[in-house]
């Protein structure tokens, strides 16, 4: 088990309902190194808890570029979304699972076996346990972030850059309150040289942060193939990143990833009370899950398909049917509905090809 936010929350919930719960996380702080680009929704982040301490900006909206350059945007009248200081909000899981009791182990690999235990696996995307126990990583791309000391961008809006600076995938701005995070995940090409060019040569970004103080570069890895086709098995759990329980359309995985742990944890503790099987949590997960998963999947798989026109047209059809504008009202975690909106829109007919693609 790890220590992030997925691993904690499983942690608690198997210890609430009374099994003896340790934690081993190799890293001696949690939350670092810091690789998220810390936005999460307003509902997903209420139903995780009701702390609000780690809140560094509050988000209303999306500002979308095409590859042309052209801005489309979704905004609405109250916060859809909260930036989180992800070291913070680890720390805040840390001290809910040991109000719980859960023994935490920081600066410590889990090394042995199971002896009649239960695993559950939430190492993120390293793998290293995850391979001992047969299973194949989710799939993930690469990925480069900076800080940016300046305030230039508008603080309540998030920003989507698709097109040639982050080809199969896209670039993304958060605000931070007097600092932005930009960053940028691809199937092709080295995310830290594509940054790089974004941040001199895209004319709308290059103009917000010329001259600003720029942190070092923050690597990290995407998933985006969804979760794994069996992430249980007779001893073990597979989660969050490990599990690939992260929308494969954004690659944000913190909310989802800990209502899944939730299930993960609780089944966990039944079955070393021989309540129920492992098993039961693929169930379990797909039932309150999996329609969403399967929709995000298929949009992520059309999405790193399309070509530029496709994306430019894709876009100006879905804001003439003034689709974008209402994204805005939809679930930003559970997104199955609004992939089955543009699926039935007059967009769909430049997804046809790129689905073929992905298929070949």
């Amino acid at each position: 088990m790890g220590g992030g936010p997925a691993g904690l929350v499983a942690a608690a919930e198997a210890a609430k309902a009374g099994a003896e719960v340790e934690v081993f996380e190799e890293d001696r702080e949690v939350g670092l190194p810091d690789h998220c680009a810390g936005l999460v929704s307003s509902s997903g982040l209420e139903a995780i808890t009701q702390s609000r301490s780690f809140v560094v900006g509050k988000i209303k909206g999306a500002r979308i570029f095409s590859p042309d350059g052209r801005r489309y945007e979704a905004k609405g009248p109250g916060v859809k979304a909260f930036v989180i200081d992800r070291p913070k909000f680890d720390v805040e899981m840390l001290r809910a699972a040991e109000r719980a009791g859960v023994r935490i182990n920081l600066g410590t690999r889990w090394e042995g076996g199971s002896d009649g235990r239960v695993l559950i696996i939430a190492e993120g995307t390293k793998a290293r346990v995850s391979r001992k126990m047969g299973l194949r990583p989710a799939a993930s791309i690469p990925a480069a972030q900076v800080d940016v000391a300046t305030n230039a961008f508008d603080g309540d809006m998030a920003e989507i850059h698709t097109g040639g600076w982050a080809p199969g995938f896209f670039a993304w701005v958060v605000p931070r309150g007097e600092r932005a995070r930009v960053g940028l995940a691809s199937y092709r090409g080295v995310p830290l040289e594509l940054l790089n060019r974004m941040l001199e040569k895209n004319q709308y970004i290059s103009s917000k942060v010329r001259g600003a103080r720029r942190s070092a570069p923050i690597f990290g890895k995407v998933v985006v193939g969804g979760p794994l086709r069996k992430a249980a098995g007779k001893e073990y759990i597979a989660i969050g990143d490990a599990g690939g329980f992260v929308k494969p359309t954004t690659g944000g995985g913190v909310v989802l990833g800990c209502l899944i742990a939730r299930i993960a944890g609780r089944v966990a503790a039944e079955a070393l009370e021989g309540k129920a099987a492992l098993s039961s949590f693929e169930r379990e997960w797909r039932k309150g899950f999996g329609r969403d998963f399967t929709a995000m999947k298929l949009a992520a798989k059309v999405f790193s398909n399309m070509r530029e026109q496709e994306i430019e047209g894709a876009l100006r059809c879905l804001d003439n049917e003034g689709l974008l504008g209402a994204a805005i009202g939809y679930d930003m975690d559970l997104q199955g509905a609004v992939v089955s909106k543009a699926a039935r829109s007059g967009a769909v007919r430049y997804a046809l090809l790129p689905l073929l693609r992905s298929i070949l």
